[in-house]
């Protein structure tokens, strides 16, 4: 056999040990990625069921049923009277609340205000 045929036979085993050896290595990450997503999707939906229970929890201790006791007992909290009622009037609450939020009249850009005097 000739030197030259030796030499890119020796060249063609490395380069496809090399190969090998790079599809190994990236296999292998390719499994990690997929085993620290899986890791990631659980802690996900444990978050999801945290944040589902704790909803729970807050619309629980939001019912009246239960602050209202609390108010009266431990705080010693009672219900106004009319004669500590104080009744505050809101500029603009006189109107027909079904008629949506008082409209700003909107000027185009070309109408723009100018100082009296200007052409």
């Amino acid at each position: 056999m000739s030197r030259r045929f030796l030499a890119l036979w020796f060249a063609a085993v490395t380069a496809s040990a090399m190969a090998f050896i790079v599809h190994l290595a990236l296999r292998f990450e390719n499994v990690r990625l997929g085993y620290e997503v899986g890791k990631s999707y659980q802690e996900q939906r444990r978050l999801f069921e945290t944040r589902r229970l704790l909803s729970i929890e807050t619309q629980t201790l939001r019912q009246v049923e239960r602050i209202e006791p609390f108010a009266r007992d431990v705080l010693q909290m009672e219900v106004p009277g009319p004669d500590r009622t104080l009744v505050v009037r809101v500029p603009g609450a006189d109107r027909d609340d079904r008629e949506g939020p008082p409209q700003r009249q909107r000027q185009s850009p070309r109408q723009s205000p100018r100082p009296p005097g200007t052409p």
